[in-house]
C-alpha cells in the first residue's frame, strides 16, 4: 500500500471500500520511509476528520494540483490553479447562483420537477432505473437554469448523444498516453457541444434571466484576449459539474429511502404539512428531510475521494503532524464520513445525528460534501442544488410509497456496483413507486 523506492514516491493508494485508517499511523508508516531513505512521498492520503479544513479552509496556502488543467487552454473557477483568477472568476459564479438569483430560477425547478413526475408517473407500477432517470432530469435542468434551452431527455426518455458521458477522469489518460483514441475525440466533441450551447444561446434574447446571462455580461463588457477561453471554460463546467454530482446525489437518496422506508414516512409526514409543496423556504427548516440527505450525503457524497491539493514550501501541519511542502494530498470524503473518530455508531444511517441527536456527530469538521469556507473554496452551486434535491423528494414522497423492484429487492448493486469516476457512478438502482392510496 506504501511505496518507498525512488526519490518521489506515491505514498498511498486508496480505493472506496469503506475501511478507515488513523492519520496518525498512516504517517508514522510513511515517516519511516522518510527517515530511512531521506526521500519523501509525492502523495499521501489523509483519513482524519480536520483534512478538509487543513486543505481548503481560512488562510490555507495549499495549491490546486495539475489534474484542475482539464480544461487548459479553457479555464474556469474550477478548473484552474491561478488562484487570483479564481478569485476573479467565482465571482461571476457567486453572482449567477446567489439567493436572488436562485429565487428568480425558482419557477424553472419546479418545471423541471413537474416533468420528473409525470415521467415517474406515467412508470407507476414498473421498475425504474432511477440512475437513468436522475440524470435526465439533472441535464435537462442544467439547460434550462444555464442556457434557456430544453435538453429534453426527460421528454424523449433517452440519452443525449453527447451528455452520454464517460469517465471525467478518462481525457486525462488519453492526452498524456494515448491521444488518438475515440475518448480524446469524445472529450474535444463535448466541449464544442457547449460551445455551441453558448453560441445558441447568445444569439438570441431570453425573458427570464439565466446562469449563462452573467457569463455573457462579463464576455461583453471586457476586452480581455483571453475572454473567449474563460467563457468555454465556465460553459463545460455549466454542463458538466453543473449536473454530475446532482444525478448521482439524487439516485442515493432515493436508494436510501427505499432502504429505510421508516425514513421516509417521516419525511412525508413532514413534508404534506407544508402549504405549497414548491415552498423552498420550508423544505429547507424540514429537520428530517435535511437529515436524511445530510446522512446521504455523508454516507455516499457525490465526489467519492477527489479532491487534491499540493502543500505550499513550508508544508501543512494536520492535527500536529508535518506534511512537507509540495506534498500532492487527498482526502477521500467516502472514508473521512465513516470515521469512529468523527461519528459515533459511524457505518448506520441515522438521519437523527444532524438535529436531535447531535452527540453522534463528534467532529462536524469531518462533514464537508459541498467542500469547507464560506466564499472561494466551497461549492457554489450548493443552493441551487439542495433546492432542488428537496423539492424533488417532496413532490415524489408525496404522491409515492418508494421501494425496491422485485429483480432487485435489497438495492445491494447500488452500493456493490459503486464506480469512482471523480463523481460517484452508483450501481443499478431499481425502484417502483406506488401511488398513495
Amino acid at each position: 500500500m506504501c511505496s518507498t523506492t525512488g526519490t518521489r514516491s506515491t505514498a498511498l493508494l486508496f480505493e472506496p471500500v469503506g475501511h478507515a485508517f488513523p492519520l496518525r499511523s498512516i504517517f508514522v508508516y510513511v515517516g519511516l520511509s522518510l527517515t530511512a531513505s531521506n526521500a519523501g512521498p509525492a502523495e499521501i492520503t489523509v483519513f482524519h476528520p480536520m483534512a478538509h479544513e487543513a486543505m481548503d479552509g481560512p488562510g490555507n496556502q495549499n495549491t490546486r494540483s495539475d489534474w484542475y488543467d482539464l480544461l487548459y487552454p479553457r479555464v474556469s473557477s474550477i478548473f484552474t490553479r491561478d488562484r487570483e483568477l479564481h478569485n476573479v472568476r467565482r465571482g461571476i459564479w457567486t453572482h449567477a447562483l446567489s439567493s436572488t438569483a436562485i429565487r428568480a430560477y425558482h419557477p424553472r425547478i419546479v418545471r423541471k420537477v413537474s416533468q420528473l413526475v409525470d415521467l415517474i408517473h406515467e412508470k407507476e407500477g414498473q421498475p425504474i432505473l432511477i440512475n437513468e432517470v436522475m440524470y435526465w432530469f439533472a441535464f435537462d435542468s442544467m439547460g434550462d437554469f444555464a442556457f434557456s434551452e430544453n435538453f429534453a431527455m426527460m421528454e424523449k426518455q433517452e440519452w443525449h448523444r453527447i451528455i452520454l458521458l464517460p469517465a471525467i477522469w478518462i481525457p486525462r489518460l488519453a492526452f498524456a498516453f494515448i491521444p488518438g483514441l475515440w475518448w480524446a475525440k469524445w472529450w474535444f466533441q463535448m466541449l464544442a457541444f457547449c460551445d455551441q450551447c453558448m453560441k445558441r444561446r447568445m444569439e438570441r434574447t431570453v425573458k427570464d434571466k439565466d446562469i449563462a446571462s452573467f457569463f455573457i455580461e462579463d464576455y461583453s463588457t471586457t476586452s480581455d484576449k483571453r475572454r473567449k477561453l474563460w467563457l468555454s471554460g465556465d460553459t463545460a463546467t455549466l454542463v458538466v459539474a453543473g449536473s454530475d454530482t446532482n444525478a448521482p446525489t439524487l439516485t442515493h437518496l432515493f436508494y436510501f429511502m427505499a432502504r429505510y422506508p421508516e425514513h421516509t414516512e417521516r419525511i412525508y409526514e413532514e413534508v404534506h404539512r407544508l402549504d405549497a409543496l414548491d415552498d423552498a423556504v420550508g423544505l429547507s427548516k424540514l429537520p428530517h428531510l435535511n437529515g436524511t440527505i445530510n446522512e446521504t450525503l455523508r454516507l455516499l457524497p457525490a465526489v467519492l475521494t477527489f479532491g487534491s491539493r499540493v502543500t505550499p514550501p513550508a508544508g501543512l501541519t494536520i492535527d500536529g503532524t508535518f506534511i512537507p511542502g509540495g506534498t500532492k494530498v487527498c482526502a477521500p470524503r467516502y472514508t473521512i464520513g465513516r470515521l469512529e473518530s468523527a461519528y459515533a455508531r459511524p457505518e448506520e444511517f441515522i438521519p437523527e445525528r444532524w438535529y436531535s441527536q447531535p452527540e453522534l456527530v463528534r467532529n462536524r469538521r469531518a462533514f464537508a460534501p459541498f467542500g469547507v469556507g464560506k466564499c472561494q473554496t466551497s461549492c457554489v452551486g450548493k443552493n441551487l442544488a439542495l433546492t432542488q434535491i428537496r423539492l424533488v423528494v417532496a413532490a415524489l414522497v408525496t404522491r409515492y410509497r418508494i421501494g425496491f423492484a422485485a429483480g432487485s429487492p435489497n438495492g445491494e448493486e447500488v452500493e456493490a456496483q459503486m464506480k469512482d469516476q471523480l463523481t460517484a457512478q452508483p450501481g443499478p438502482c431499481w425502484l417502483e413507486f406506488t401511488p398513495r392510496g
